[in-house]
Protein backbone atom coordinates (compact mmCIF):
# COMPACT_ATOMS: atom_id res chain seq x y z
CA UNK A 1 0.00 0.00 0.00
CA UNK A 2 1.57 3.07 -1.35
CA UNK A 3 1.09 6.88 -0.14
CA UNK A 4 -2.23 7.12 -2.10
CA UNK A 5 -3.68 4.35 0.04
CA UNK A 6 -2.15 5.26 3.18
CA UNK A 7 -3.95 8.91 2.33
CA UNK A 8 -6.92 6.64 2.11
CA UNK A 9 -6.84 4.90 5.13
CA UNK A 10 -6.75 8.29 6.79
CA UNK A 11 -9.71 9.10 4.73
CA UNK A 12 -11.62 6.34 5.70
CA UNK A 13 -11.80 7.35 9.71
CA UNK A 14 -14.58 9.62 8.49
CA UNK A 15 -16.56 7.12 7.42
CA UNK A 16 -19.01 6.54 10.46
CA UNK A 17 -20.54 2.87 11.54
CA UNK A 18 -18.55 0.64 9.37
CA UNK A 19 -15.69 -2.03 9.89
CA UNK A 20 -13.60 -3.67 7.43
CA UNK A 21 -12.95 -7.10 8.11
CA UNK A 22 -10.55 -9.97 6.40
CA UNK A 23 -11.82 -13.24 7.23
CA UNK A 24 -10.85 -17.13 5.85
CA UNK A 25 -14.69 -17.65 7.03
CA UNK A 26 -16.82 -18.91 4.64
CA UNK A 27 -19.71 -16.29 2.42
CA UNK A 28 -22.29 -18.00 5.41
CA UNK A 29 -20.64 -17.04 8.60
CA UNK A 30 -19.76 -13.44 6.79
CA UNK A 31 -23.63 -12.93 5.45
CA UNK A 32 -25.11 -14.25 8.62
CA UNK A 33 -22.34 -12.24 10.71
CA UNK A 34 -22.89 -8.79 8.71
CA UNK A 35 -26.71 -9.28 9.15
CA UNK A 36 -26.45 -9.70 12.96
CA UNK A 37 -23.84 -7.44 13.83
CA UNK A 38 -26.21 -4.60 12.00
CA UNK A 39 -29.09 -5.66 14.32
CA UNK A 40 -27.06 -5.68 17.51
CA UNK A 41 -25.40 -2.17 16.45
CA UNK A 42 -28.93 -1.14 15.87
CA UNK A 43 -30.03 -2.23 18.83
CA UNK A 44 -27.70 -0.80 21.54
CA UNK A 45 -26.32 2.38 19.21
CA UNK A 46 -29.34 3.67 17.39
CA UNK A 47 -27.83 2.57 14.06
CA UNK A 48 -27.18 -0.71 11.72
CA UNK A 49 -23.48 -0.90 11.88
CA UNK A 50 -22.00 -2.12 7.90
CA UNK A 51 -19.43 -4.29 8.08
CA UNK A 52 -17.03 -4.53 4.70
CA UNK A 53 -15.70 -7.40 3.92
CA UNK A 54 -11.88 -7.23 2.54
CA UNK A 55 -11.32 -9.83 0.10
CA UNK A 56 -8.65 -12.09 -0.66
CA UNK A 57 -8.08 -15.39 -2.68
CA UNK A 58 -6.69 -18.34 -0.90
CA UNK A 59 -7.54 -19.07 2.93
CA UNK A 60 -5.57 -17.67 5.91
CA UNK A 61 -1.97 -18.05 4.86
CA UNK A 62 -2.91 -16.04 1.98
CA UNK A 63 -4.58 -13.75 4.48
CA UNK A 64 -1.29 -13.48 6.11
CA UNK A 65 0.98 -13.11 3.41
CA UNK A 66 -1.65 -10.00 2.49
CA UNK A 67 -1.46 -8.48 5.65
CA UNK A 68 2.62 -8.67 6.04
CA UNK A 69 2.53 -7.03 2.80
CA UNK A 70 0.48 -4.20 3.59
CA UNK A 71 2.01 -3.87 6.39
CA UNK A 72 5.32 -3.44 5.04
CA UNK A 73 4.41 -0.96 2.61
CA UNK A 74 2.58 1.60 5.08
CA UNK A 75 1.87 2.03 8.94
CA UNK A 76 -2.07 0.30 7.80
CA UNK A 77 -2.93 -2.64 6.38
CA UNK A 78 -6.51 -0.67 5.72
CA UNK A 79 -8.38 -3.71 7.84
CA UNK A 80 -9.64 -3.12 11.26
CA UNK A 81 -10.30 -6.68 11.93
CA UNK A 82 -8.87 -10.36 11.29
CA UNK A 83 -11.64 -12.96 11.95
CA UNK A 84 -10.80 -16.27 11.84
CA UNK A 85 -8.27 -18.66 10.86
CA UNK A 86 -7.19 -20.26 14.35
CA UNK A 87 -4.64 -19.45 16.79
CA UNK A 88 -1.31 -20.05 15.23
CA UNK A 89 -1.42 -16.80 12.75
CA UNK A 90 -2.56 -15.05 15.74
CA UNK A 91 0.30 -15.75 17.77
CA UNK A 92 2.78 -14.75 15.16
CA UNK A 93 1.19 -11.61 14.12
CA UNK A 94 1.03 -10.56 18.29
CA UNK A 95 4.98 -11.45 18.21
CA UNK A 96 5.52 -8.66 15.69
CA UNK A 97 3.55 -6.16 16.89
CA UNK A 98 0.49 -5.75 14.27
CA UNK A 99 -2.47 -6.31 16.63
CA UNK A 100 -3.86 -3.97 18.97
CA UNK A 101 -5.44 -4.84 22.77
CA UNK A 102 -9.11 -4.93 23.35
CA UNK A 103 -10.64 -5.12 26.99
CA UNK A 104 -14.11 -6.30 26.26
CA UNK A 105 -16.79 -5.46 28.93
CA UNK A 106 -16.46 -7.37 32.21
CA UNK A 107 -19.63 -9.08 32.04
CA UNK A 108 -18.57 -10.55 28.78
CA UNK A 109 -15.01 -11.15 29.89
CA UNK A 110 -16.43 -13.13 33.00
CA UNK A 111 -18.72 -15.49 30.57
CA UNK A 112 -15.30 -16.68 28.32
CA UNK A 113 -12.50 -18.93 30.37
CA UNK A 114 -8.65 -18.04 29.93
CA UNK A 115 -8.47 -21.72 29.29
CA UNK A 116 -9.50 -24.80 27.97
CA UNK A 117 -7.75 -28.27 28.66
CA UNK A 118 -4.38 -26.29 29.24
CA UNK A 119 -4.81 -23.90 25.91
CA UNK A 120 -5.47 -19.94 26.25
CA UNK A 121 -8.99 -18.86 24.93
CA UNK A 122 -7.45 -15.96 24.43
CA UNK A 123 -4.75 -13.91 25.00
CA UNK A 124 -3.40 -12.82 28.50
CA UNK A 125 -2.55 -9.54 27.41
CA UNK A 126 -5.57 -9.30 25.44
CA UNK A 127 -4.33 -8.85 22.06
CA UNK A 128 -6.61 -11.83 20.56
CA UNK A 129 -9.87 -13.81 21.08
CA UNK A 130 -10.93 -17.12 20.67
CA UNK A 131 -14.19 -16.19 18.88
CA UNK A 132 -15.51 -19.56 18.59
CA UNK A 133 -14.19 -23.32 19.28
CA UNK A 134 -13.27 -25.62 16.73
CA UNK A 135 -12.69 -29.39 16.39
CA UNK A 136 -10.92 -31.18 13.84
CA UNK A 137 -12.58 -33.76 11.88
CA UNK A 138 -13.69 -36.20 9.09
CA UNK A 139 -16.69 -35.59 7.18
CA UNK A 140 -17.89 -38.37 4.81
CA UNK A 141 -20.76 -38.26 2.18
CA UNK A 142 -22.80 -41.45 3.61
CA UNK A 143 -24.49 -41.82 0.43
CA UNK A 144 -21.58 -41.97 -1.63
CA UNK A 145 -19.54 -44.22 0.81
CA UNK A 146 -22.91 -46.54 0.70
CA UNK A 147 -23.21 -46.74 -2.95
CA UNK A 148 -19.21 -47.78 -3.56
CA UNK A 149 -19.16 -49.95 -0.41
CA UNK A 150 -16.76 -47.71 1.12
CA UNK A 151 -16.37 -48.21 5.00
CA UNK A 152 -17.14 -46.05 7.97
CA UNK A 153 -14.37 -43.70 9.29
CA UNK A 154 -14.07 -42.99 12.44
CA UNK A 155 -9.95 -42.56 12.73
CA UNK A 156 -7.58 -40.95 10.62
CA UNK A 157 -5.57 -44.02 10.50
CA UNK A 158 -9.05 -45.06 8.87
CA UNK A 159 -8.74 -43.19 5.97
CA UNK A 160 -5.54 -45.23 4.98
CA UNK A 161 -7.38 -47.80 3.73
CA UNK A 162 -6.30 -48.50 0.28
CA UNK A 163 -10.00 -49.22 -0.83
CA UNK A 164 -10.52 -45.43 -0.46
CA UNK A 165 -8.14 -44.92 -2.78
CA UNK A 166 -9.07 -42.02 -5.22
CA UNK A 167 -11.89 -41.52 -2.80
CA UNK A 168 -10.59 -38.35 -0.25
CA UNK A 169 -11.24 -34.79 -1.10
CA UNK A 170 -7.79 -33.08 0.45
CA UNK A 171 -6.42 -29.47 0.71
CA UNK A 172 -3.11 -27.89 0.28
CA UNK A 173 -1.75 -27.39 4.02
CA UNK A 174 0.46 -24.80 2.63
CA UNK A 175 -2.65 -22.82 1.96
CA UNK A 176 -5.01 -23.96 4.68
CA UNK A 177 -3.98 -22.38 8.49
CA UNK A 178 -7.34 -25.72 9.42
CA UNK A 179 -5.66 -28.50 7.28
CA UNK A 180 -2.28 -28.05 8.27
CA UNK A 181 -3.45 -27.83 11.73
CA UNK A 182 -4.96 -31.59 11.05
CA UNK A 183 -1.60 -32.56 9.71
CA UNK A 184 0.58 -31.81 12.61
CA UNK A 185 -2.53 -32.91 15.22
CA UNK A 186 -1.63 -36.57 13.34
CA UNK A 187 1.45 -36.20 13.89
CA UNK A 188 1.43 -35.72 17.13
CA UNK A 189 -1.38 -37.89 18.19
CA UNK A 190 0.62 -40.95 16.57
CA UNK A 191 3.99 -39.82 16.98
CA UNK A 192 6.52 -38.14 14.18
CA UNK A 193 7.11 -42.03 12.33
CA UNK A 194 3.88 -43.53 12.57
CA UNK A 195 1.99 -40.10 12.01
CA UNK A 196 4.02 -39.63 9.27
CA UNK A 197 2.61 -42.97 7.37
CA UNK A 198 -0.50 -41.89 7.98
CA UNK A 199 -0.46 -38.84 6.26
CA UNK A 200 1.51 -40.22 3.49
CA UNK A 201 -1.33 -43.15 3.44
CA UNK A 202 -4.09 -40.54 3.55
CA UNK A 203 -2.73 -38.91 0.37
CA UNK A 204 -1.60 -41.75 -1.38
CA UNK A 205 -5.42 -42.16 -1.11
CA UNK A 206 -6.60 -38.16 -1.99
CA UNK A 207 -8.21 -37.80 -5.40
CA UNK A 208 -6.85 -33.85 -5.42
CA UNK A 209 -5.67 -31.34 -3.54
CA UNK A 210 -7.40 -27.83 -3.71
CA UNK A 211 -6.27 -24.19 -2.08
CA UNK A 212 -9.37 -24.33 0.45
CA UNK A 213 -10.66 -26.73 2.91
CA UNK A 214 -14.23 -25.15 2.40
CA UNK A 215 -14.12 -25.80 -1.19
CA UNK A 216 -12.84 -29.80 -0.54
CA UNK A 217 -15.64 -30.13 2.33
CA UNK A 218 -18.11 -29.25 -0.48
CA UNK A 219 -16.55 -31.61 -3.07
CA UNK A 220 -17.37 -34.19 0.01
CA UNK A 221 -20.82 -32.70 0.38
CA UNK A 222 -22.11 -32.96 -3.62
CA UNK A 223 -21.09 -36.38 -3.55
CA UNK A 224 -17.64 -35.73 -6.43
CA UNK A 225 -15.39 -37.14 -3.23
CA UNK A 226 -16.80 -39.48 0.11
CA UNK A 227 -14.01 -38.37 2.81
CA UNK A 228 -12.42 -35.62 3.71
CA UNK A 229 -10.44 -34.18 6.94
CA UNK A 230 -12.17 -30.15 8.01
CA UNK A 231 -12.48 -28.07 10.55
CA UNK A 232 -16.25 -28.20 12.40
CA UNK A 233 -17.48 -25.48 10.75
CA UNK A 234 -17.28 -26.86 7.05
CA UNK A 235 -18.09 -30.10 8.40
CA UNK A 236 -20.60 -29.39 10.17
CA UNK A 237 -22.19 -26.79 7.56
CA UNK A 238 -22.11 -29.64 4.71
CA UNK A 239 -23.93 -32.11 6.77
CA UNK A 240 -26.35 -29.29 8.05
CA UNK A 241 -27.27 -28.68 4.70
CA UNK A 242 -28.00 -31.91 3.32
CA UNK A 243 -28.65 -33.39 6.74
CA UNK A 244 -26.77 -36.08 8.75
CA UNK A 245 -28.49 -38.80 7.61
CA UNK A 246 -26.52 -37.92 4.28
CA UNK A 247 -23.40 -36.32 4.99
CA UNK A 248 -21.57 -36.76 8.67
CA UNK A 249 -18.72 -35.36 10.62
CA UNK A 250 -16.56 -36.95 12.92
CA UNK A 251 -14.37 -35.78 15.25
CA UNK A 252 -11.78 -38.81 15.65
CA UNK A 253 -11.82 -39.51 19.64
CA UNK A 254 -8.24 -38.88 21.92
CA UNK A 255 -7.53 -37.99 18.31
CA UNK A 256 -7.73 -34.34 18.03
CA UNK A 257 -8.29 -30.98 19.89
CA UNK A 258 -10.38 -28.16 20.42
CA UNK A 259 -8.58 -24.75 19.72
CA UNK A 260 -9.78 -21.06 19.82
CA UNK A 261 -10.81 -19.81 16.68
CA UNK A 262 -9.83 -16.37 16.92
CA UNK A 263 -10.31 -12.42 16.45
CA UNK A 264 -8.46 -9.62 17.04
CA UNK A 265 -8.18 -5.93 15.76
CA UNK A 266 -5.28 -5.29 13.86
CA UNK A 267 -2.23 -2.31 14.56
CA UNK A 268 -3.67 1.03 13.43
CA UNK A 269 -7.06 -0.04 12.28
CA UNK A 270 -8.97 2.33 10.23
CA UNK A 271 -12.20 2.54 12.44
CA UNK A 272 -10.81 1.67 15.58
CA UNK A 273 -14.11 2.09 17.79
CA UNK A 274 -16.16 0.24 15.11
CA UNK A 275 -13.65 -2.39 15.44
CA UNK A 276 -14.01 -2.32 19.31
CA UNK A 277 -17.73 -3.12 18.83
CA UNK A 278 -16.99 -5.33 16.44
CA UNK A 279 -15.44 -7.67 19.38
CA UNK A 280 -17.80 -6.89 21.61
CA UNK A 281 -20.75 -8.05 19.35
CA UNK A 282 -18.79 -11.45 18.13
CA UNK A 283 -18.19 -12.34 21.69
CA UNK A 284 -20.96 -10.93 23.55
CA UNK A 285 -24.34 -13.65 23.81
CA UNK A 286 -25.77 -11.83 20.80
CA UNK A 287 -22.60 -13.25 18.92
CA UNK A 288 -22.19 -16.12 20.86
CA UNK A 289 -25.72 -17.32 20.17
CA UNK A 290 -25.61 -16.64 16.39
CA UNK A 291 -23.11 -20.02 16.64
CA UNK A 292 -25.34 -22.15 18.65
CA UNK A 293 -28.90 -21.36 17.87
CA UNK A 294 -30.98 -23.73 15.10
CA UNK A 295 -30.94 -21.92 11.88
CA UNK A 296 -34.74 -20.29 11.86
CA UNK A 297 -35.02 -19.61 15.46
CA UNK A 298 -34.94 -16.19 17.53
CA UNK A 299 -30.62 -15.22 17.33
CA UNK A 300 -29.81 -17.87 15.13
CA UNK A 301 -28.81 -17.79 11.52
CA UNK A 302 -31.70 -16.75 9.32
CA UNK A 303 -30.04 -18.06 5.63
CA UNK A 304 -27.12 -20.41 6.08
CA UNK A 305 -26.40 -23.64 8.68
CA UNK A 306 -23.51 -22.65 11.15
CA UNK A 307 -23.69 -24.84 14.23
CA UNK A 308 -20.37 -23.63 16.29
CA UNK A 309 -19.30 -24.13 19.34
CA UNK A 310 -18.93 -21.20 21.76
CA UNK A 311 -16.48 -20.14 23.67
CA UNK A 312 -19.73 -19.39 26.45
CA UNK A 313 -19.76 -22.94 28.70
CA UNK A 314 -22.96 -21.54 30.23
CA UNK A 315 -24.43 -21.61 26.79
CA UNK A 316 -24.49 -25.72 26.82
CA UNK A 317 -26.16 -25.96 29.14
CA UNK A 318 -28.78 -23.51 28.97
CA UNK A 319 -29.13 -24.41 24.95
CA UNK A 320 -29.09 -28.53 25.38
CA UNK A 321 -32.27 -30.02 23.55
CA UNK A 322 -32.41 -26.90 21.19
CA UNK A 323 -28.49 -26.18 19.84
CA UNK A 324 -28.02 -28.53 16.86
CA UNK A 325 -24.11 -28.53 18.07
CA UNK A 326 -24.07 -31.90 20.13
CA UNK A 327 -20.24 -31.15 21.58
CA UNK A 328 -19.80 -29.52 24.87
CA UNK A 329 -15.74 -28.94 24.93
CA UNK A 330 -16.06 -28.17 28.21
CA UNK A 331 -16.56 -31.29 29.55
CA UNK A 332 -14.19 -33.57 26.57
CA UNK A 333 -11.50 -35.79 28.44
CA UNK A 334 -8.74 -36.99 26.32
CA UNK A 335 -5.17 -38.30 27.49
CA UNK A 336 -3.85 -36.92 23.96
CA UNK A 337 -2.51 -33.16 24.97
CA UNK A 338 -1.73 -31.57 21.91
CA UNK A 339 1.66 -29.26 22.33
CA UNK A 340 0.88 -26.04 20.82
CA UNK A 341 4.76 -24.41 20.93
CA UNK A 342 6.02 -27.87 19.23
CA UNK A 343 3.04 -26.77 16.31
CA UNK A 344 4.07 -23.47 15.82
CA UNK A 345 7.49 -23.74 15.98
CA UNK A 346 7.96 -26.28 12.70
CA UNK A 347 4.26 -24.49 10.93
CA UNK A 348 6.50 -22.90 8.17
CA UNK A 349 8.76 -25.56 7.25
CA UNK A 350 6.44 -28.53 8.01
CA UNK A 351 4.13 -27.50 5.39
CA UNK A 352 6.55 -27.47 2.77
CA UNK A 353 7.87 -30.63 3.57
CA UNK A 354 4.07 -32.25 3.38
CA UNK A 355 3.66 -30.10 -0.20
CA UNK A 356 7.03 -31.53 -1.24
CA UNK A 357 6.07 -35.01 -0.75
CA UNK A 358 3.06 -35.38 -0.64
CA UNK A 359 1.48 -32.88 -3.24
CA UNK A 360 3.73 -31.27 -5.97
CA UNK A 361 5.00 -34.90 -6.74
CA UNK A 362 0.79 -36.31 -6.03
CA UNK A 363 0.63 -37.62 -9.32
CA UNK A 364 3.83 -40.50 -9.41
CA UNK A 365 3.47 -40.50 -5.78
CA UNK A 366 -0.63 -41.73 -5.96
CA UNK A 367 0.89 -44.22 -8.63
CA UNK A 368 2.98 -45.73 -6.45
CA UNK A 369 0.54 -46.06 -3.81
CA UNK A 370 -1.91 -47.95 -6.06
CA UNK A 371 1.13 -50.20 -7.16
CA UNK A 372 1.84 -51.08 -3.51
CA UNK A 373 -1.33 -52.60 -3.53
CA UNK A 374 -1.91 -54.11 -6.36
CA UNK A 375 -1.82 -57.65 -7.82
CA UNK A 376 1.78 -57.02 -9.12
CA UNK A 377 3.33 -56.33 -5.45
CA UNK A 378 1.84 -59.57 -4.30
CA UNK A 379 3.64 -61.49 -7.23
CA UNK A 380 7.06 -59.99 -4.49
CA UNK A 381 8.12 -61.70 -1.26
CA UNK A 382 6.39 -61.13 1.60
CA UNK A 383 9.75 -59.51 2.84
CA UNK A 384 10.33 -57.51 -0.13
CA UNK A 385 6.36 -56.32 0.34
CA UNK A 386 7.31 -55.01 3.62
CA UNK A 387 10.40 -53.43 2.93
CA UNK A 388 8.84 -51.20 0.36
CA UNK A 389 5.76 -50.42 2.02
CA UNK A 390 8.13 -49.31 4.91
CA UNK A 391 10.77 -47.27 2.20
CA UNK A 392 7.11 -45.54 1.00
CA UNK A 393 5.64 -44.36 4.27
CA UNK A 394 9.62 -43.33 6.03
CA UNK A 395 9.91 -39.86 6.65
CA UNK A 396 12.20 -37.90 4.72
CA UNK A 397 14.39 -37.13 8.24
CA UNK A 398 13.82 -37.23 12.02
CA UNK A 399 12.19 -35.24 13.56
CA UNK A 400 14.48 -33.40 15.51
CA UNK A 401 16.65 -33.23 12.07
CA UNK A 402 13.37 -31.35 11.40
CA UNK A 403 13.61 -28.93 14.22
CA UNK A 404 17.22 -27.94 13.70
CA UNK A 405 16.08 -27.40 10.10
CA UNK A 406 13.87 -24.80 11.15
CA UNK A 407 16.05 -23.20 13.65
CA UNK A 408 19.18 -23.00 10.85
CA UNK A 409 18.64 -23.76 6.90
CA UNK A 410 14.95 -22.45 6.59
CA UNK A 411 15.91 -19.07 7.66
CA UNK A 412 17.97 -18.62 4.49
CA UNK A 413 16.15 -17.78 1.89
CA UNK A 414 18.46 -19.47 -0.62
CA UNK A 415 18.92 -22.43 1.62
CA UNK A 416 15.13 -22.90 2.05
CA UNK A 417 14.79 -23.01 -1.89
CA UNK A 418 17.78 -25.81 -1.98
CA UNK A 419 15.80 -27.88 0.84
CA UNK A 420 12.64 -27.59 -1.39
CA UNK A 421 14.16 -28.59 -4.53
CA UNK A 422 15.79 -31.64 -2.51
CA UNK A 423 12.75 -32.83 -0.95
CA UNK A 424 11.09 -32.99 -4.02
CA UNK A 425 14.11 -34.65 -6.08
CA UNK A 426 14.52 -37.08 -3.13
CA UNK A 427 10.28 -37.85 -3.38
CA UNK A 428 10.30 -38.33 -7.35
CA UNK A 429 13.36 -40.72 -7.06
CA UNK A 430 11.89 -42.84 -3.76
CA UNK A 431 8.48 -43.02 -5.83
CA UNK A 432 9.97 -43.93 -9.56
CA UNK A 433 12.04 -46.81 -7.60
CA UNK A 434 9.52 -48.20 -6.02
CA UNK A 435 7.02 -48.24 -8.81
CA UNK A 436 10.27 -50.22 -11.14
CA UNK A 437 10.72 -52.49 -8.56
CA UNK A 438 6.66 -53.26 -8.46
CA UNK A 439 6.24 -53.06 -12.13
CA UNK A 440 9.38 -53.16 -13.94
CA UNK A 441 8.59 -52.50 -17.79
Amino acid sequence: MGIAAWLGFLSLHGEENQVVVISPHWDGIQAETSRAFAAWHLKKYGSPGTVRWRQTSGGTSQIIRFLRSEFQAAPSAGVDVLYGGGVDPYLDLKKDGLLTRYDPPADILNQIPAELNGMHIYDPDHDWFGAALSGFGIITNERAREAAGLPVVKTWSDLTNPHLFNWIAGTDPRASGAVLAINEIILQAYGWDKGWAVLMEISGNTRNFVASSASSAVEVGVGDAAYGVAIDVYGQSQAGFYGPQNVSFVLPQGQTVITPDSIAILKNPPHPEMARRFLEFVLSRDGQLLWMMPKGSPGGSVRYVINRMSVWPSLYKELAGITPVTTDPFTMHSDFVYDNKLGSHRRGILSVLIGAWMIDTHDVMARTWKALNSPAMQKLSPEKQKALLAEFVAPPCSEAELLHLADTDWKDPIKRTALLNQWQNEALHRYKTQLAEIAPN
